[in-house]
């Protein structure tokens, strides 16, 4: 009977063929698939258990790059429905002497990627 729980873990994971890996590659393995898969990075924190997000952002952050793509989609599903487009508008304004289009009710227009 082994000693220590590491030989128990080590005996375990040669009994099933895995590589060697150790608990603290397993806590690392967990910790990138649950934020790759959505979690969100302060709700790992909590459950890694670290003192700040801070060590979590630092250790986990290079990660969360695709956020800025959610963020588009999300920020692009609220905000469309309340843009102008063809169907929507009610009366036709005047047309912008420049390109011929249809003047925009607002001075600045906010870039728009379908």
């Amino acid at each position: 009977m082994p000693r220590s729980p590491r030989k128990s873990w080590d005996r375990a994971i040669r009994r099933l063929g895995l590589p060697e890996y150790n608990p603290h590659d397993l806590r690392h393995k967990w910790a990138t698939v649950t934020l790759t898969s959505g979690v969100s990075i302060h709700e790992l924190s909590r459950w890694l258990g670290h003192r700040s997000i801070k060590v979590t952002v630092d250790k986990y952050g290079h990660l969360t790059q695709d956020g800025r793509e959610r963020c588009r989609q999300v920020v692009e599903a609220v905000v469309a429905p309340h843009m102008l487009t063809a169907g929507r508008v009610t009366s036709e304004p005047a047309a912008d002497s420049t390109s011929g289009r249809p003047a925009s009710r607002c001075s600045r227009r906010l870039p728009y990627h379908p």
